[in-house]
């Protein structure tokens, strides 16, 4: 287990972690659960709001190879969306918190306003909307670019909300030009954890280009099927294709998944589903090159939210000594150097192209590869513990 060292302190705070979307295993629950498992190793106590299958968190923790053994899941009093004021006479209920005649929405929201004093600190990954949380200290995590224009009485609101967080953290200084701007409001970025230390490189990696994603078409969609037409036309008859990636639902009733498979129809690509952290890690060390295409083809100014925000999955694979060719949208530009840690790319023949010259030149493949590595070291597990606990030390 890392230990990030603990709190002089002999009373045993109290935090609360919540995370909207956490049946979905993605780099947000990583994140989350992962700030989670820093706290429970530096003292505190920490309760996980979730209404769904407890079973999720079980699976999250093998997933992210994670310790949340001691984590405990409590009632979800943010399901309702209390939270969101929606009006003037909403904003003007508040100020009477004595009266007896208040609306449902204003009661659960006192109530919530009960439950989160209780909390030294509660981190919050925001699904848009923004609470009020009453905690000692509020850190509220924006994951997802969102491009907002809200009304007048909405950026209030906002402004209001804002005043109780002593933070707001962003995955990637991308994600945070955004939020900034729409938030009107300093925040600050703190790189997701990969934990670079359990990825190797093999000395026996083999002709396989990866590509780590899920297989859906939820926001940032990865775009297999791109990388399925690229791979047609790369034609690399010693080369297999590999789209690894998790499916919310059952294989066989994914409906985008088994386009994909048909897509693929006799081409040499295999396709890896809800892969344990384990298989994941043979397939990185195994692998040479890594494909990344989500945000191909999208105007990042218009729709920042269908680019790869940050790039966990990169630096797993730059941490095992893949080359990195990855779209050069989002939050990727934040992680390969292009000509020097790996290959950016814009359209389906640079794609081709740049992976050709790794294919043609081991000598290039090893230079990068190394450099993938040394470069994949700036995200690590460690680094991220050491700045977090510095934010909600200050």
């Amino acid at each position: 287990m890392l230990d990030f060292g603990r709190y002089n302190n002999n009373m045993i705070k109290k935090a609360g972690i919540y995370d909207p979307y956490l049946d979905t295993l993605g780099g947000g629950e990583r994140y989350c659960l992962t700030v989670a498992e820093i706290l429970l190793q530096n003292g505190y106590e920490v309760d996980l709001f979730w209404s769904g299958d407890p079973q999720f968190v079980n699976k999250a923790a093998q997933r992210f190879s994670l310790d949340l053994d001691k984590i405990n899941i409590v009632p979800d009093i943010f399901e309702n969306d209390a939270n969101k004021l929606e009006s003037l006479e909403d904003l003007e209920n508040i100020k009477d918190i004595y009266s007896h005649h208040h609306s449902p929405k204003i009661r659960l929201l006192l109530q919530k306003i009960k439950i989160t004093r209780q909390y030294d600190l509660i981190f919050y990954l925001s699904d848009g909307s923004i609470p009020f949380l009453f905690s000692k200290q509020n850190l509220l995590h924006i994951q997802v670019p969102l491009i907002q224009n809200p009304s007048s009485f909405k950026k209030i609101v906002t402004q209001i909300k804002l005043k109780k967080f002593s933070n707001v953290i962003c995955n990637s200084e991308f994600t945070r030009r955004v939020a900034q701007k729409n938030l009107d409001y300093e925040c600050q970025t703190l790189y997701p954890p990969v934990d670079v230390n359990k990825f190797e490189s093999s000395s026996n990696k083999e002709n396989i280009i990866l590509a780590v994603g899920r297989f859906d078409n939820i926001l940032n969609f990865k775009k297999q099927d791109v990388l399925i037409e690229a791979f047609k036309q790369l034609n690399q008859p010693q080369w297999k294709l590999i789209l690894a990636g998790g499916s919310m639902e059952s294989p066989e009733h994914n409906h985008y998944l088994k386009y994909l498979q048909t897509l693929a129809d006799e081409s040499n690509i295999e396709f890896v589903v809800n892969a344990s952290f384990n298989i994941l890690q043979k397939l990185y060390s195994q692998s040479k090159i890594f494909w990344h295409a989500a945000g191909f083809d999208e105007d990042e100014n218009i729709h920042p939210e269908h680019t790869e925000h940050f790039g966990i999955t990169t630096v797993e694979a730059m941490a095992s000594g893949l080359v990195p060719v990855v779209v050069a949208k989002g939050g990727l530009t934040e992680i390969v150097s292009d000509g020097v840690d790996g290959f950016l790319w814009s359209t389906i023949p640079e794609l081709i192209d740049k992976t050709n010259a790794l294919i043609n030149s081991s000598e290039l493949t090893t230079q990068l590869s190394l450099k993938a590595i040394e470069k994949s070291q700036l995200f690590t597990k460690e680094k991220f513990a050491a700045h977090f606990l510095e934010l909600i030390n200050q």
